[in-house]
Parts: C-alpha cells; structure tokens; sequence
C-alpha cells in the first residue's frame, strides 16, 4: 500500500513567522498555491496559512477597532487584523508523517475539513512535502490490470491464504467483481472488506458462494 511519501509533494513552498502579510499574497499568486506552511527559526512547522485566513482582513477591514466576546471570533478578529504570518496562521497545524497510508491522508482531510496536509518526517520532525486531495485521489488513476493483480495476490492468495483458482475476479474503471466459492460463508464479508481498501477500487461487489454455512445455528441446538 503506497504512503505519503510515495505522493507528496516535494520543493514546499513555505514562510516564516514574520513574512508579512503582502508577502505571503504575492507569494501565493506566483507560485499557484492556497496554502503555505508557517516555518519556525528551527524549520518546524507552526501553523499554515490559507487564503480563507488571508480573506478575513479583506472580509473585516476595520476588525482592529471592534471587541469580540466569543474566542472564535477573537481569533477571527486576531487574524483580521494581522501583518505577519504568525498573526494569520491557523495554529497549530495539522499534520501527517510521511509514513501515514494514502488512505490516512485522506481521512486527515476529511476530518478537519482541509485540502492539503504538510508532511513531517518521522524522526526528525522537519517538513519534507506537502500531499494535497489531487495526491491523494491519483489512487484511482490504477490501472485495472494493477488492481485485479493486488486482490488476487495480495489479498486473496497472501492476506486471507485462499488458493486464487477458486475466484472469479473482473475489474472494470476501478469496480470490482469477485465470484467463486469462499469455504466458510463467514469468510465473504471479510474478504470483500480488504478488497473494498485496496488503492484504487471503486467498489467492489460479491457473487460469491461458501462450502459450509457456519453462520448458522444447527436444528436442535439452544443457547
């Protein structure tokens, strides 16, 4: 399964704490990016800006001369009115090690809400790329003959040691087909699970029989 590090982006287009404000515009508008980590002294990552953030002041021209009683809109308030990058970041940032799964990415970003992640390294902590949502749905650009090749070794034959002459599997833009016969009827749910997270499936549907039904409970017998 590909990580981070196999689809980031390398060559970050970051700043400092003290960037000013029309820096960080400028910045933004000549190298195409939305967002831009916020580096400290050591080259750590402290927070990240967006043109959200940026768009605050523009939204709030006067939000120095106004008083906010709820903390979100004082630190809506804080970034309106701020110059440099340590003013305007969203802090702290989120993050992903490079190591994370490709699928991990993705769920970072769904469950913050945001489009692109920088990317630590494991050991040393420092940023060494960013992964942005277009990084992280390449996975769906596999071709087919590279997905049916996973869930027959990787999953069939390697992860639930099945023999794979016993399956049926067709892939077709992404979208699986598995038939054949499972020996266990327990066993179906299971398999089509790890066939549903292999990089680029689309969905994958079951037609698939069992030797045994061990799900259900023999005539005669109570619990």
């Amino acid at each position: 399964m590909r990580t981070v590090r196999d689809v980031m982006t390398t060559g970050v287009v970051a700043v400092e704490e003290s960037t000013p404000f029309k820096d960080i515009v400028d910045l933004m508008h000549r190298q195409h990016v939305s967002t831009v980590p916020v580096l400290d002294s050591t080259g750590r990552v402290r927070g990240v800006v967006s043109k959200s953030d940026l768009l605050l002041k523009e939204a709030d021209p006067d939000a120095g001369e106004t008083f906010h009683v709820s903390p979100e809109a004082r630190r809506e308030q804080h970034k309106a009115a701020g110059t440099i990058a340590a003013d305007v970041m969203t802090a702290p940032a989120v993050t992903v090690p490079a190591s994370a799964t490709v699928e991990e990415a993705a769920q970072y970003m769904r469950r913050h809400k945001i489009g692109r992640l920088p990317v630590l390294d494991a050991l040393s902590g420092r940023l060494i790329g960013i992964v942005g949502r277009a990084d992280v749905l390449a996975v769906y650009r596999r071709p087919d003959a590279d997905i049916r090749r996973d869930v027959m070794e990787e999953v069939i034959e390697r992860d639930y040691a099945m023999d794979p002459a016993r399956f049926d599997v067709t892939v077709k833009d992404g979208r699986v087909t598995v038939g054949g016969t499972v020996e266990n009827r327990s066993q179906a749910p299971l398999l089509m699970h790890a066939i549903r997270h292999v990089e680029g499936v689309v969905s994958a549907q079951d037609h698939l029989g069992h030797d045994h039904d061990d799900e259900s409970t023999p005539i005669g017998v109570f619990y």
